[in-house]
Formats: C-alpha cells, sequence, structure tokens
C-alpha cells in the first residue's frame, strides 16, 4: 500500500506543469531521449554528492542547480540558489544562476533584480540582463545593457532595431532545431529526396520580427503561432520564451479587435 501511495505521489508530481506560459498554459519539464536523460541523471548524481559534503559551498550551489535545470525541474533550482544565497548574500555566481532560472519562468523583473546584482561583478550577467529586458519589451534598457555585454547575438540585433536603432547585419542564429517527424519508407518504394533543412527556433523568430519591423503584423503573428504552437519542448529555449511574450503582446490587439 506504502509503495502505490509513493508511485501515485511521484505520478501527481510528474504531472504538475513548472511554470505557466506568458499565454496561461501550463509547460512541463522537456522530455528527453534516453541518452539525454541518462546523461543528465548522473550529472545530477555527481553535483548531488559534491553539494552533501559542503552545502554551502556557492559553486556546489550551482552545480546542483544547473543539473536540476538540465532535467527541466525549475522549482527545485530555484530553492536551491534562494537557500544559497541567504547562506551567501554576497556570492555573485548565485544571483546570476537564480537570475537565468527566473528567465525560464517567465519572471523578467524578478530576473532583473537578480542579475543586475550579480553584473557588478560578474560581466557575463549583463547579457543575460539585457535578455530579460529584452523580453520584457524594455527595448530601450536592453540595447544600453547589450552595450556592455561582449557576445549580444540576435537578440542584440533586434533590440537596436526595435528601440529605433539601425542595426547592421543580422548575425547567424544559433539554438535548437525543431524535431523532424521519423521518415518511414515503405519495402519497395523509393525514398523521396528531403526538403531543405529545418531552421533553428532563434532563425524563425528572427524572421518573424522582422516581418513585424517591416509592418506586417499578420505574417509576424503567424509565424510567431507557429514556433509557440509547434516547439512546445523547446519552452526553456530564450527564442521560444521571445516569440511567447512577442506572440502574446499581438494577441491582445487582435482580442480588443473581436470585441468591438
Amino acid at each position: 500500500m506504502v509503495v502505490m501511495l509513493i508511485a501515485l505521489l511521484a505520478m501527481l508530481l510528474s504531472q504538475q506543469p513548472e511554470t505557466m506560459s506568458l499565454l496561461g498554459e501550463p509547460l512541463h519539464a522537456p522530455k528527453l531521449t534516453g541518452t539525454e536523460r541518462a546523461a543528465a541523471d548522473a550529472e545530477l548524481a555527481r553535483a548531488h554528492a559534491a553539494y552533501l559534503t559542503q552545502s554551502s559551498a556557492p559553486a556546489n550551489v550551482v552545480a546542483l542547480a544547473k543539473a536540476h535545470l538540465a532535467l527541466g525541474r525549475i522549482g527545485d533550482a530555484l530553492i536551491l540558489l534562494t537557500r544559497g544565497i541567504e547562506a551567501n548574500p554576497e556570492a555573485a555566481a548565485l544571483f546570476l544562476e537564480r537570475g537565468r532560472a527566473y528567465v525560464v519562468i517567465r519572471k523578467f523583473d524578478a530576473a532583473e533584480r537578480d542579475l543586475r546584482r550579480a553584473a557588478t561583478t560578474l560581466p557575463e550577467a549583463r547579457c543575460i540582463l539585457a535578455l530579460a529586458q529584452y523580453l520584457g519589451g524594455d527595448y530601450a534598457r536592453a540595447r544600453a545593457s547589450y552595450a556592455e555585454c561582449r557576445d549580444s547575438g540576435v537578440f542584440g540585433y533586434l533590440a537596436e532595431r526595435r528601440a529605433g536603432g539601425t542595426a547592421a547585419t543580422p548575425p547567424a542564429p544559433e539554438g535548437p532545431t525543431p524535431s523532424a517527424a521519423p521518415s518511414i519508407t515503405l519495402p519497395g518504394t523509393v525514398k523521396k529526396n528531403r526538403g531543405p533543412a529545418a531552421q533553428s527556433i532563434a532563425a524563425t523568430y528572427l524572421a518573424a520580427i522582422e516581418r513585424l519591423l517591416a509592418g506586417d503584423q499578420d505574417a509576424a503573428r503567424d509565424q510567431l503561432k507557429k514556433i509557440v504552437e509547434k516547439n512546445r519542448g523547446d519552452w526553456m529555449e530564450p527564442a521560444y520564451i521571445a516569440a511567447e511574450a512577442d506572440y502574446g503582446r499581438l494577441q491582445k490587439p487582435a482580442r480588443k479587435k473581436s470585441k468591438q
């Protein structure tokens, strides 16, 4: 009976979302392949063992929090980092990692507070701070923060554009590509040539915002909708979060018009 209750509790916990999307939909821990899961579990075990030897060491807290994040356990990571900050209120690395986690759960204001504190001693925090500001729609401040970021990438380019500036040629977007559906070839059939390789989520997002900046709001909305509907498994990726944020903003005017 006890075993059944434990199994039921584990099942219920696995069904709980890690956070809610900016569109009000539950987001669950991303599914991993068997190989990915094994590697993530092994890293979690190593990080947990080190954490048990010295739980107050910032490096151990960060390593264990990252291991939880790799498994999509944002809540566990945030609890660890908050406890670590309580024990080490001056540890900038803990504020940096908690800021990253806040970005993932769409708490951009909380992320900005932590990342500003981390940025006083950690230059890399400036880039995540700029990202949080961009995702929150504050493009002017994002542009200013990206000016102090060593590698501003696609979001630095878009922050410049959306803040009213003139940006140079956009950088090549990086990030995961959408998972392709497995191809099935029946015996005796001729295998057809594959179509063009799928674009990364960041590249698709960049194309959508270029359409928006060109004044084609409908085309931009359609492209952003495809990103958020077809790439749910990548909800922790910055480009996905950005697409979700922009799609939500474009949906609001559309809803108002439909009510009139």
